[in-house]
């Protein structure tokens, strides 16, 4: 009875704190992600207003990228150092028990956890490291050896918050119409699950969904990973040979790459760079460009290349934009140098040919919304334009020109399984594209005109979920605005601050976090989202990224020479 008074008296610290004054301000900005990552963190989610789009000049940077950096997060298996709770996390907890708040150990794991310095992974807290194996077991998978055999090469390119509809309707984003021309597409929906990014590719790169994985707005939780293992950590542990590589430019993409077990081998973050995401997302283009180039014949490679500007320029402009429209179409250019090094690649080693994967994570609304600074609540609900998504595959194996309505972005981790040889665990909810083949089928049209009229009817046919579930969907959002707007908050307060005051400052903002978290979990779990734990197992919600790369000097701005008065 105590500990429900007092878990009551949470709930209305909360209500007072956040969730009765701010429900406005949620609908308007429930997932415009100002600064996911952590304090070490130098850019954010649509954050900050962006240059806008320009002229690209992708010579001046693309010489700065292609030098090998040496601060990227290089996995070390042989490194393993023990990382105990943090002063502040301890303090964190001494505060928080004194109103029975006491964080739950994630399984069997002790008051600290095993990670690798290289990659700058931090456990702050009681928190459970496991293997993939024992992960996978735990919840009823496994595992399996891939064969011995011809080296397997796969690269997944993930572009946020793009909508399908805006890649086919404008004639200049030839890279991608290419690919659905030589590959098979997807028109997908998934209506009736969060459209905010942390869940869902924590969906995407996992094979569960987010509900399941207890996730519902942008605060990264390491522990999750722990219990779900990441494509990263299936692949490794199954085979370390296999080179495993992501490169991103948001923070939670570096963070769930360098989380669980055995993380990626290779993580390169970008920060915002020139104050444009198009240049920003110019430089993980030439990164993705490198390690292609740079791929060891005879040994197997996983590479993830994620875009983040197409998202931030609907969240700043709107998805009906021109500013939308010139970022996604920045977005293919890089595609085609992608695939340019990817091609060179097939000719030059024509038994080990790449396999290329395309998603997003949700949709946008292609209209000004509500908004608060300088970004728009773009996502996060239940229209059809935000739970259409969409998925290409190319490669061996799948039918040029085909459509295949069936596939998810769920369908992306086993596949990935799959095309390395090993059997997805049994707790994927989705399946390998190749096992839903027999739901190809080709337009009557040939040619891209007839992908891109099946698939604008496909999209036409998707619509809202049951009025239960948007209102349970609707509110979850909101409810998970509010802890992650505080940690933004505390986060950009101290994401460049040096000094005595950046602990004091991130503890108070750890309390506050709790202290609005806790509740929204509650409301998460009413809203049918089965896997989060109402006490984190982790009280410090602030998480380092792991390979933040050093940035190039910006391009010299043009001068505009003064006039000169002529005398007349």
């Amino acid at each position: 009875m105590k500990r429900t008074k007092q878990l009551c008296v949470g709930v209305a610290a909360a209500g007072i704190f956040g969730l009765g004054s701010t429900v406005a301000t949620a609908i308007a900005h429930a997932d415009s992600p100002d600064s996911s990552a952590g304090p070490s963190a130098g850019s954010s989610k649509a954050s900050t207003p962006s240059a806008g789009p320009k002229a690209r000049n992708r010579s001046a940077t693309a010489g700065a990228v292609s030098q090998p950096v040496k601060s990227s997060a290089v996995r070390n298996p042989a490194a393993g150092v023990r990382k105990s709770a943090s002063p502040a996390a301890e303090a964190l907890s001494v505060a928080l028990s004194t109103l029975g708040i006491t964080p739950v150990v994630s399984g069997g794991g002790g008051a600290s956890s095993t990670v690798s310095p290289a990659v700058g992974r931090s456990r702050r807290g009681l928190v459970m490291t496991a293997t993939a194996s024992a992960a996978a077991a735990s919840n009823g998978g496994s595992v399996s050896t891939p064969p011995t055999g011809t080296p397997t090469h796969v690269l997944v390119i993930g572009i946020d918050g793009t909508n399908l509809s805006a890649i086919l309707s404008n004639p200049d984003n030839v890279n991608l119409q290419a690919l659905m021309t030589t590959g098979t597409t997807a028109a997908s929906t998934m209506v009736g699950h969060t459209t905010i990014s942390n869940p869902s590719w924590t969906s995407i790169l996992t094979g569960v969904w987010s509900e399941k994985a207890g996730l519902f707005n942008n605060v990264f939780t390491p522990w999750t990973y722990d219990k779900w293992p990441t494509v990263f950590n299936q692949l490794e542990a199954a085979d370390p040979t296999i080179q495993t590589t992501a490169i991103a430019d948001w923070e939670n993409i570096a963070q769930i790459a360098g989380a669980g077990s055995i993380p990626a081998d290779v993580i390169k973050f970008f920060p915002k760079y020139n104050n444009s995401w198009l240049d920003t997302d110019d430089l993980v283009g030439q990164a993705s460009v490198d390690a292609i180039n740079g791929t060891t014949a005879g040994v197997s490679s996983f590479n993830f290349t994620y875009f983040v500007g197409v998202d931030n320029t609907g969240h700043e402009y709107d998805a009906g934009s021109q500013q939308y429209k010139d970022a996604l179409k920045n977005v293919d250019d890089n595609v085609g140098d992608i695939m340019q090094a990817v091609n060179a690649w097939n000719s030059a080693h024509p038994d080990e040919k790449w396999t290329v994967l395309v998603t997003t994570d949700h949709g946008q609304v292609p209209w000004p919304t509500i908004r608060l600074g300088s970004d728009m609540r773009a996502h996060g609900f239940q229209t059809p334009w935000e739970t259409t998504t969409f998925v290409i595959a190319n490669g061996t194996g799948f039918t040029a020109g085909a459509i295949n309505n069936t596939y998810s972005n769920i369908d992306i981790t086993p596949t990935v399984d799959a095309l390395f040889g090993l059997t997805p665990p049994s707790y994927s909810a989705g399946s390998p594209l190749m096992d839903l083949a027999k739901s190809d089928y080709t337009p009557l049209v040939p040619g891209f005109d007839g992908i891109n009229q099946a698939l604008t009817d496909a999209i036409a046919m998707y619509g809202y979920p049951d009025v239960a579930t948007n209102i349970a969907l609707d509110l979850r959002t909101v409810a998970g605005f509010v802890p992650y707007f505080v940690y933004s908050l505390f986060n950009g307060l101290t994401a460049d601050m040096t000094g005595p005051l950046t602990l004091p400052i991130q503890f108070v903002g750890a309390v506050l976090y709790q202290l609005v978290n806790i509740p929204a979990q509650i409301i998460a779990r009413l809203t049918g989202v089965t896997g989060n734990q109402i006490i984190p197992p982790d009280l410090w919600p602030y998480t380092p990224v792991p390979g933040v790369q050093p940035l190039p000097p910006a391009p010299p701005t043009a001068t505009v020479p003064t006039p000169v008065a002529i005398a007349v």
